[in-house]
C-alpha cells in the first residue's frame, strides 16, 4: 500500500475523526440529564461469536512472544504514563498534539498514542479527556457513540485489571473504506476518562480480535 494510502486510512480509522464537529458533542456530557444510560440499540454480531473475548484471550507463550509491552509518557509529562501491550509488529507512532487542545482537554478527547503496523490496515491509540464529576462510564460511552455516528454491535461492562471499565464494539460506515469496526474501553482515574480503542475494516476484524482485546485488558493509565 502507498503511504499517501495508509496515512489516510490511519487518519479515518482514529477517534480525532470522528470527533471533527468539534467538542459541540461533550456538551451534552454536563447536561442534568447525564446519569446512568444503557443504550439499547445494538446491531446483530455479524455472524461472529465472542466478539468482546476478555478471558484468556492469549496463552502465556503468545503473549510473550507475539506482544511487547509499551511504555509511552504523552507530552513529557509523568502524569500521564502508561503502558499497553501491542503486537511486536506494532510501532509507536508521533502523535501531534497542540498546546492549545491540551488546554482544552475538557472539551474533545486528547490523542496519547497511536500504534500501527507498517502493512496492515489497522490501529491501536490511546486518548483521555477531562469530564465533571457526575458523569458516568456508562453515560459516556452512550454519549461518545450517538454523537460521534457510531452503533453499538456488542456492549459489556466489567473490571480490567482492577479498572472499572465500559467495553464496546462499534462500527461507522466510511465512503473510502466501507464498514469499519472499532473495539472501544474506556475507564476512568480522577476527572480523566481514558480510552483505548483498536480499528479495522469490518472483514478484518476476526484477525485483530485478539490483539484489541490484549490492548484493552493491558491498558494500565497509572501515571507517576
Amino acid at each position: 500500500m502507498a503511504t499517501g494510502c495508509k496515512a489516510r486510512f490511519s487518519t479515518t480509522l482514529s477517534l480525532l475523526t470522528v470527533l471533527a464537529m468539534g467538542g459541540t458533542w461533550f456538551f451534552l456530557l454536563g447536561s442534568p440529564e447525564a446519569g446512568p444510560r444503557r443504550s439499547s440499540q445494538a446491531e446483530p454480531a455479524a455472524g461472529q461469536a465472542n466478539l468482546l473475548p476478555y478471558r484468556k484471550v492469549a496463552p502465556p507463550r503468545v503473549l510473550k512472544e507475539k506482544y511487547v509491552n509499551m511504555r509511552v509518557t504523552p507530552y513529557h509529562d509523568p502524569k500521564f504514563y502508561f503502558e499497553v501491550a501491542v503486537p511486536r509488529s506494532f510501532k509507536n507512532q508521533p502523535v501531534k498534539v497542540t498546546r492549545e487542545q491540551l488546554k482544552n482537554d475538557s472539551s474533545t478527547p486528547v490523542p496519547m498514542a497511536e500504534f500501527k503496523p507498517k502493512k496492515d490496515d489497522v490501529l491501536i491509540e490511546a486518548r483521555y479527556v477531562r469530564v465533571p464529576k457526575g458523569v458516568t462510564l456508562d453515560r459516556f460511552m452512550n454519549v461518545f457513540a450517538k454523537e460521534s455516528g457510531f452503533r453499538f454491535i456488542e456492549r459489556q461492562r466489567g473490571t480490567f485489571e482492577g479498572r472499572q471499565v465500559e467495553d464496546a464494539l462499534l462500527s461507522i460506515d466510511s465512503p473510502s473504506l466501507g464498514r469499519t469496526l472499532t473495539r472501544l474501553t474506556v475507564s476512568r482515574r480522577g476527572d480523566l476518562i481514558f480510552m483505548v480503542a483498536g480499528s479495522c475494516r469490518e472483514e478484518a476484524y476476526p484477525r485483530w480480535k485478539q490483539a484489541f482485546a490484549v490492548a484493552a485488558l493491558s491498558f494500565s493509565p497509572t501515571g507517576k
